[in-house]
């Protein structure tokens, strides 16, 4: 529907407006209404309205003025007006101010029908021409600030009023609600009529910035489209570039930028280029000090040195989104990988399933705390079900195991029968013995691979391993590579 305003000062007349016609088969519908003319210009300066219906003779300010004031205020609208005087002066003044139609009292209904019908077309007709040029200047910018399209510069530049030659930067615009149409909120919110930008995609625009003080209007933009919408705003600012032929260049850096969605997706933002160097410097994470305290079970510790970690690489300006990204999931698959080398907790992969496919930062981390917090619970209870012969067995494994280690030995010393040990073992632990000492011993000669420059085989015979061609094969069988590969690998 398009909006009406109506003015009269005799009420009769006014009333009568609001009821003369079925206006909302005409397309239109009464936005407000007033009996003298400074008060509907105030009203009309407020709002959109697409049809002002105006007697000329009304307190304060006549018709004709009120339609001279509309105009130097480059109000866009469209006018019919009302008098009981048919003078040719104000008919002549009337239509010279671009009025649709002059109309004597008392009204005549199918004059004014017929009137409305034509104002409407016209309405619809503009839209149509106005929408038509914004979607081919909006496809032109699109092209040229994506892929380089210079062919239809000139055009481009002369319909923006911009220089060639000047200091530009894209800003992508982003709402959080995917399903948020960008096109009808910018309208709403934006102060500045030159701002030239397009629409990328429903929830994104793309702004072409050429004045220095951008932050404080994208400042002011955040704020009024957060309020508006109750959504969040990522805004992402490209690289300053000196031609306007060079727009791809900054909406390459602008989307680089973008990406710290994955960093910061709870707050609204603005972040640009130049607060990211080029200076990759390492984030340095103490694995050696997350693997102690998962083997030792200090939960508590590890739940602070995690949330500890995760902030300080969030705050990290010597990396970009991608490579914040790339060390979360590192710390998700190390810690994954120590836990599930205990060889005491099943059902872990659906944290590994969960955790690398997350983009959000906050999301790993929520799944590596989770991920924790199931081990916890998993120890807790086998510690209950555990019987006090199959600890004294693991004390045993733990203290002896560089030795040879034999279940009928052991079962003789625990006195009890090998048999039923081994049985009890398998059920109370979810392993074989024979597989749980392997594992274990694996497990301590990756730390010698590491922390040590022995020789494989000399690292195989100090955890039990007196045949080096069993070593190797067990090593291969549980880890996948040989010791030397994966020595190389964790280098």
């Amino acid at each position: 529907m398009y909006k009406v305003y109506l003015l009269d000062d005799e009420p009769y007349i006014l009333e009568g407006l609001k009821y003369i016609l079925d206006w909302e088969s005409f397309g239109f519908e009464i936005a407000g209404f007033s009996n003298n003319g400074e008060e509907g210009l105030n009203e009309i300066l407020q709002n959109d309205i697409d049809l002002v219906i105006t007697d000329i003779m009304m307190p304060k300010m006549t018709g004709l003025e009120l339609i001279e004031s509309l105009k130097k205020n480059n109000y866009k609208s469209n006018y019919i007006v009302l008098s009981a005087f048919q003078e040719f002066k104000y008919v002549k003044k009337a239509m010279s101010m671009g009025a649709e139609n002059y109309i004597t009292k008392p009204i005549d209904t199918e004059e004014l029908s017929n009137t409305l019908k034509l104002v409407y077309e016209k309405i619809k007709q503009k839209e149509k021409e106005q929408n038509n040029k914004k979607v081919l200047n909006n496809s032109l910018i699109l092209s040229l600030i994506k892929d380089k399209n210079t062919e239809e510069i000139d055009f481009i530049l002369n319909e923006l009023n911009l220089k060639k030659e000047s200091k530009y930067r894209i800003a992508i615009v982003e709402l959080k609600d995917k399903t948020k149409k960008i096109k009808d909120i910018l309208p709403k919110v934006l102060n500045n009529k030159d701002i030239v930008y397009c629409i990328d995609n429903i929830n994104t625009a793309l702004f072409i910035l050429n004045d220095s003080s951008y932050i404080d209007y994208l400042t002011d933009l955040k704020n009024n489209i957060s309020n508006l919408t109750e959504d969040i705003v990522y805004i992402s600012i490209g690289k300053e570039v000196l031609d306007f032929n060079d727009l791809d260049i900054s909406y390459k850096t602008a989307k680089s930028i973008s990406e710290y969605k994955i960093v910061y997706p709870k707050i609204s933002w603005i972040k640009e280029y130049k607060d990211i160097l080029d200076d990759n410097k390492n984030f340095y994470i103490d694995f050696e000090l997350i693997k102690s305290m998962i083997k030792n079970k200090e939960f508590d510790n590890l739940y602070l040195e995690i949330e500890k970690l995760f902030e300080v690489l969030k705050e990290n300006t010597h990396l970009n989104a991608k490579q914040i990204r790339l060390k979360a999931i590192e710390i998700f698959i190390n810690i994954y990988n120590y836990i599930n080398e205990l060889k005491l907790i099943k059902n872990l992969s659906i944290y590994l399933e969960n955790g690398i496919y997350k983009e959000s930062i906050d999301d790993i981390e929520f799944e590596i705390l989770n991920m924790i917090k199931f081990m916890e619970n998993k120890l807790e209870n086998a510690q209950e079900s555990i019987s006090p012969i199959i600890l004294k067995l693991l004390q045993n494994i733990e203290k002896n195991y560089d030795k040879e280690l034999n279940l009928k030995e052991i079962s003789y010393e625990l006195k009890v029968n090998s048999i039923y040990l081994g049985q009890l073992f398998q059920k109370e632990t979810g392993s074989l013995f024979s597989d749980y000492i392997n594992n274990y011993r694996i497990n301590k000669a990756k730390e010698l691979l590491i922390n040590t420059s022995l020789k494989a085989n000399e690292v195989g015979e100090l955890v039990g391993y007196s045949n080096k061609n069993y070593f190797y094969r067990k090593f291969k069988n549980i880890v996948g590579v040989t010791p030397s590969e994966w020595r190389k690998i964790n280098l």
